[in-house]
């Protein structure tokens, strides 16, 4: 179980892509925000407006957007203390959706990596009521 290069790659890369989630998606909450401010004042000048709610649909883009944000920086801490492989893995596919070129490489260091990642801890010597 000797650690290398890879599984630390993968979990920066993976947490870049998560940072970049980050900044897009509070991109989208303030062009929302701006859309929805601004729309009042548009429609004085005697313009209709946007033909559509575009607010929601930045809404509905940028919510899981930041979910993506949060699970790839998660997985990529893990990743760089080689714990909780599929949590690594998890955040690195989620890191895949916002910049797809760091996500796939993400991806693909942390899965060649599987076996540097430590075991889970087995809890032995307990029985039913009794402690040793």
């Amino acid at each position: 179980m000797e650690e290398t290069w890879k599984s630390a790659t993968g979990g920066i890369l993976s947490i870049i892509g998560g940072v970049i989630a980050f900044f897009a998606s509070m991109g989208l909450f303030i062009a929302s925000t701006a859309i929805n401010y601004t729309e009042n004042w548009i429609g004085n000048w005697g313009l209709n407006g946007f033909p559509i709610n575009i607010t929601s649909i930045l809404l509905v883009i940028a919510i899981p957007l930041l979910l993506c944000c949060i699970l790839a920086v998660l997985g990529g801490i893990f990743a760089l203390q080689c714990k909780c492989w599929g949590l690594a893995l998890a955040g690195s596919i989620a890191a895949f959706f916002p910049a797809w070129i760091l996500g796939l490489g993400s991806v693909v260091f942390i899965a060649i990596s599987r076996d540097e990642f430590r075991p889970k801890a087995k809890i032995t010597g307990m029985t039913a009521g009794k402690s040793s």
